[in-house]
């Protein structure tokens, strides 16, 4: 199977590897000192689950073209960087590319409508921490790397049957979903909250649990979240604030957020595309969000950076 990843970082370098591994006719869209490394001496991911030397590696530059079109282009890059990655990739795909993104807010499919058609645009969610831990190496963070992904409307998608056999030789723990939009939500009302929060508080879960006034915003954090998506038309559970409360509970008291890894790096944050979208669509939803609103503004001054171009090496999650 054809796939071209769009950003090497955790996210797309990490599933990357493993499916190259498993026999997948791997491409990476890739660039700066991180793409280079990746040419000169392959891709070396060092995990929990085991460590793997890829080399060599195919990776493309933005703007080359490749000999044939990819059956699948997984999109990897934070969300800042998504509008410009689907200009660059616009060389890898044909009208029969299908187009999977794998990214961290909810509002994917409507940056890529401009470019992509919905017919071609399915949906993804991502599970797993890690980061590039120096040029051509990713550093897989604990052992949870799991991959959700179906058709955004529900029409069959042969590439993501593809992909998912791919993912049963390369042992990915992987689910296809018939209801992505439930399975993005999910994911959303438990990221958007637990990263602004380890930013806020510049400090990791188990510090967030121990203190009583960051515990109390991160929970109104969640249900602010979980009542945006609701008014959304999402068919989220009952019992999904508690299931995500209960989550944030079991997770290593270590466990740090991307956004705070960012900010302590001085990276740009997907802070408007994170808890910046909830407070957006609660505005458009009338749904009133005032610790998310409050939590934003405390923490914009911090993400006002340049971010970095598609393909480039800010792409670790």
């Amino acid at each position: 199977m054809r796939i071209a990843i769009v950003g090497a970082g955790a996210v797309g370098g990490y599933f990357g590897a493993r499916l190259a591994a498993a026999g997948g006719d791997i491409a990476f869209l890739a660039r700066g000192a991180h793409g280079r490394a990746l040419r000169r001496g392959g891709l070396r991911l060092v995990s929990p689950l085991g460590d793997l030397h890829l080399a060599p590696v195919r990776v493309l530059a933005p703007g080359d073209r490749p000999d044939r079109p990819a059956e699948l282009v997984i999109v990897a890059v934070k969300m800042y960087d998504l509008e410009a990655a689907a200009a660059a990739m616009a060389p890898l795909v044909d009208e029969n590319s299908l187009v999977l993104p794998l990214e961290n807010g909810v509002e994917a499919a409507e940056l890529l409508a401009p470019r992509v058609a919905p017919a071609r645009l399915a949906l993804g969610v991502a599970y797993i921490g890690g980061h590039i831990e120096a040029p051509g190496v990713i550093r897989h963070t604990g052992t949870l790397a799991r991959l959700v992904f179906g058709p955004r409307d529900g029409t069959p998608a042969p590439a993501l049957d593809r992909l998912a056999a791919l993912c049963r030789r390369a042992r990915i723990d992987h689910l296809q979903s018939p209801a992505m939009a439930v399975e993005l939500w999910r994911k959303f009302v438990f990221l958007a909250p637990f990263a602004a929060i380890t930013a806020f508080a510049r400090a990791p879960a188990g510090a967030v649990r121990a203190d009583p006034a960051h515990w109390a915003r991160l929970v109104a954090l969640v249900e602010e979240a979980v009542a945006v998506g609701r008014a959304c038309g999402v068919p989220l559970a009952e019992d999904l604030v508690a299931d995500r409360l209960a989550l944030i509970r079991s997770l290593p008291p270590q466990m740090r957020s991307s956004m705070l890894t960012d900010l302590e790096a001085g990276r740009p944050l997907e802070l408007d595309w994170l808890l910046g979208a909830v407070v957006r669509l609660g505005e458009r939803a009338g749904v009133p969000t005032p610790v998310s609103r409050a939590t934003l503004s405390a923490l914009r001054p911090s993400a006002a950076r340049e971010p970095a171009q598609p393909g480039g090496e800010r792409t670790s999650r």
